[in-house]
């Protein structure tokens, strides 16, 4: 049927999540990686989301996961173009996804301190600062934004759980929609290969309820 396509629609994101229980896999934030709160020798997914730009859509997934008993891990901006921490209405989108259980973490721009002659690690330590302020909470997991093109997957010597350590991507299988194209099979895909530990990245910008182009 139409409707069960393995797309990137948000019923299909629902199907996979419920898909991942049914097979016994416990879903994760990054933190609850970090701090050891998984087993080896069990199922586990976890679940990132990169906020480039749609903050509606990452809402609805958040809703999703948190209907069905499932945390995870939201990245949110400072220099998106299209929604702002700093805004009233955005601001209070992200309280949201942090009221439903989630985890924050902050996607930072090497880039922007680049342009603006900025120290990299100065400057992020700045801006954790001001999403710390705006929403309450303690960001520890940060991620850069466009790692691939910028060559900046990690920074040494911060207090932060990233991303890109390289224990993660030893212990757990790690797939991608970037570009709005899976690299190495699907979420259910890979969900039916029955991989021990996955790690699943999406971009809420590719993800839609009835046609891609409600995002654009």
């Amino acid at each position: 049927m139409e409707n069960q396509k393995d797309d990137f629609t948000l019923d299909n994101y629902k199907r996979c999540l419920l898909l991942g229980l049914k097979k016994d896999y416990r879903f994760i934030t990054l933190d609850d990686y970090f701090n050891n709160k998984f087993c080896l020798n069990k199922k586990y997914i976890i679940l990132r989301h990169d906020i480039d730009t749609q903050i509606d859509i990452a809402v609805e997934m958040a809703k999703i996961e948190s209907e069905i008993g499932i945390s995870s891990t939201y990245f949110i901006r400072l220099h998106s173009h299209a929604y702002n921490p700093l805004c009233v209405k955005d601001l209070r989108k992200i309280q949201s996804i942090k009221k439903m259980g989630h985890e924050i973490g902050f996607h930072y721009e090497s880039d922007f301190y680049f342009i603006i002659n900025r120290d990299i690690k100065e400057s992020l330590l700045k801006e954790v600062e001001i999403l710390n302020y705006l929403l309450n909470v303690k960001i520890r997991t940060i991620c850069p934004h466009e790692p691939t093109r910028t060559g900046q997957f990690f920074l040494d010597d911060l207090d932060f759980n990233q991303a890109y350590d390289k224990s993660i991507l030893n212990d757990f299988k790690y797939i991608s929609d970037s570009s709005c194209r899976w690299r190495d099979g699907s979420f259910m895909e890979n969900i039916n290969q029955d991989h021990m530990h996955l790690y699943v990245l999406t971009h809420p910008y590719w993800w839609y309820n009835q046609t891609p182009i409600e995002n654009y």
